[in-house]
């Protein structure tokens, strides 16, 4: 889901339980004074509606959980809002109240506002892993991912891979077309990489122009076809800037697998290593991790994580014949 819909969805919850508070106080008044049924608040933000339709026929992951929630939700504040029509006009006709009858009112209240507290926290949550910049996971949620996939491969004895993907010749077009155009490109990457591979496959911004693929349930080899196919296609659909400018961008990958022997650290460092040597084979190919791990960094897995390593291959001829030329079309020294 886009960052900016998360907001969005927390501004319009924020404004509904305002909302709700003051339509509870008139219930209340009606069932204590006979004041006639209350008008019902008007329906949840059409944000929120939407995100909980999206959500039917579910899905996986963090973002089918929030979608299912808010749908949870909506359906508990229509059931409020029925027996509160229900009570009220029972009080309204002289009709007693018993006492079953308001209080499974109250527990459908206080189901409605849990329910409420629980979509705002997991919402924030969303928003904290998000990266600004692309609307993908950033690194603090990636770090968690890893840790829970590595496990249940180690549990169930299927295999995950991970990859780290590097868009070619980004400095580039940063320094041909100004950085704004390399913040489209950017969004244009990842929204392409998060349509283009498969729904339990994740896509997280590594940093800067590099991305991270989590692919669970999945071993090298299926791994590598998908991911040479993924790079095949976006070679192939050129990203139009604001002044007309097509650009075609291609994509170097480093693929790695975890295992028991080989966890999330060291999987990231190999991957690092692959996707270098795909750099300096000619860029716009996988390469998959030799099976020889190299020691991880020294750190705790969940802290901040490391620089990727340093690199010091020797430079090579860097000029990208897909992109359209401006001036000799030449950059300095072997930029990523």
């Amino acid at each position: 889901m886009p960052q900016e819909l998360d907001e969005r969805v927390i501004q319009d919850l924020e404004q509904a339980a305002t909302e709700h508070l003051a339509w509870l106080k008139r219930v209340h008044l009606a069932l204590l004074f006979g004041d006639g049924v209350p008008e019902a608040p008007a329906a949840l933000p059409a944000t929120v509606e939407t995100m909980a339709r999206r959500g039917r026929g579910g899905g996986a992951g963090a973002c089918a959980n929030r979608q299912e929630a808010l749908a949870k939700l909506c359906r508990l504040r229509r059931r409020m809002q029925d027996e509160a029509v229900h009570l009220s006009a029972k009080a309204r006709g002289g009709e007693g109240l018993g006492a079953d009858e308001y209080l499974s009112f109250m527990a459908t209240v206080e189901a409605y506002d849990h329910q409420a507290r629980l979509v705002g926290s997991m919402l924030r949550q969303a928003l904290a892993e998000t990266d600004p910049l692309t609307g993908v996971h950033n690194r603090q949620g990636m770090l968690r991912d890893l840790e829970r996939e590595w496990t249940r491969a180690q549990r169930t004895g299927q295999p995950c891979c991970l990859a780290i993907a590097d868009l070619d010749h980004f400095k580039t077009i940063n320094d041909t077309y100004g950085h704004p155009a390399g913040d489209q490109v950017l969004r244009a990457a990842a929204r392409f990489f998060v349509r283009r591979l498969r729904s339990y496959d994740t896509v997280y911004r590594y940093g800067g122009e590099e991305f991270l693929f989590l692919l669970p349930n999945t071993d090298n080899e299926t791994a590598r076809r998908v991911l040479d196919r993924l790079r095949t296609l976006m070679a192939r659909l050129p990203v139009s800037l604001a002044d007309g400018t097509r650009i075609t961008i291609t994509v170097s990958i480093g693929l790695a697998a975890m295992s028991a022997e080989d966890g999330p650290e060291q999987a990231i460092a190999r991957a690092d290593e692959a996707c270098y040597r795909a750099k300096h084979e000619g860029r716009n190919r996988v390469c998959v991790a030799t099976e020889e791990p190299r020691p991880a960094p020294v750190s705790t897995f969940g802290a901040a994580m490391p620089v990727p390593f340093g690199r010091s291959f020797p430079p090579f001829p860097s000029i990208n014949p897909l992109l359209p030329c401006r001036g000799n079309g030449s950059d300095e020294a072997a930029p990523r």
